[in-house]
């Protein structure tokens, strides 16, 4: 895939629909653009063959939906140097046990580097802020450690998150969004895709 790629005029108006409503219709997107249904369909199946657009479900488990967790924290792990990505990845176990604790706890993960030190990032939710504590000197820190031995990490950092503001650019679940989608007159200038 280029690198480089640009979305063309009627890619860029497709993209912003399903923005606005990942469910929507190829129909109802030519409708809406004027652009051609096949040319649609085309374009879209095009967009997703190529990873440019994903489609996912985001539960709100938070208080701000089903309230099966009240604390989020932003977790950051510094590693030693001379952990790579490439080790910290083929660490990470997808056996049903780290799985199944991942999919719970962990909202978002990201890899990182901070002065030469490879860094974790990650949203942790749990039901208290002193569980999350737990969490991580219980069950995260011990599998690094096990893995890269009891030096691995060097340093923490703990930060409590109270209210998601945006996700994923265009996303403000308390004030853009109605029934699981972009509410409808939202002005479409506001609905980022590219420059």
């Amino acid at each position: 895939m280029d690198k480089n790629k640009e979305l063309d005029s009627q890619e860029y108006h497709i993209v912003k629909q399903l923005i606005k409503n990942p469910r929507i219709s190829d129909n109802k997107i030519s409708r809406l653009t004027g652009i051609p249904l096949r040319t649609v369909n085309r374009k879209r199946k095009a967009l997703e063959a190529q990873n440019l657009i994903s489609y996912f479900t985001y539960l709100h488990s938070f208080t701000d939906g089903l309230c099966h967790f009240n604390a989020r924290n932003l977790v950051t792990l510094k590693f030693r140097l001379g952990i790579t990505r490439k080790m910290l990845v083929d660490s990470i176990d997808t056996g049903s046990d780290s799985a199944a604790f991942n999919s719970k706890h962990v909202l978002e993960s990201y890899i990182g580097e901070s002065n030469g030190h490879l860094m974790l990032v990650m949203i942790i939710e749990s039901m208290s802020h002193a569980d999350i504590i737990e969490i991580i000197n219980a069950e995260i820190v011990p599998c690094f450690q096990q893995v890269f031995g009891k030096d691995v990490i060097i340093d923490t950092s703990v930060i409590e998150l109270s209210v998601m503001l945006r996700m994923l650019h265009n996303y403000m679940p308390g004030r853009n969004m109605k029934n699981g989608k972009i509410k409808d007159g939202w002005d479409d200038t506001l609905i980022y895709v590219t420059e």
